[in-house]
């Protein structure tokens, strides 16, 4: 499972970046963001899946290693990435709403991973 989730987060990230590209070339601007606010926000988006995604990985790498059920590991991988792709959405459309629920989704996801690799690794 854990396989299928980092090929669908790299697809994400892929994903984010070819969008960036696009915009650059709808936009004719081959390097930094040009003060182009469209722009800004595909790097924005890109960057902050990268920001999340990398960390929660691990995260995930560990808690599968402590052998934790799978229906548990599911959740939180496919509800993360959901919530990522969620995010990455209200950040390129600016809906500002929506992007502060899904930032303290985020959180709520990275900071359950936490308290469940600290709990397994003292118990």
């Amino acid at each position: 499972m854990f396989n299928l989730y980092i090929g669908l987060s790299v697809l994400l990230i892929v994903m984010l970046a070819m969008n960036i590209s696009r915009v650059r070339i709808k936009h004719k601007i081959a390097n930094g963001d040009g003060g182009n606010k469209v722009i800004v926000k595909a790097i924005r988006a890109h960057m902050n899946s990268l920001e999340h995604i990398l960390p929660f990985s691990l995260l995930l790498y560990v808690l599968q290693s402590q052998s934790i059920s799978e229906i548990l590991f599911a959740i939180l991988a496919f509800g993360f990435l959901g919530i990522r792709l969620l995010h990455s959405y209200s950040l390129l459309y600016s809906k500002f709403k929506f992007r502060q629920i899904t930032a303290a989704s985020t959180y709520f996801f990275e900071l359950s991973g936490c308290i469940i690799v600290l709990l397994n690794s003292v118990i």
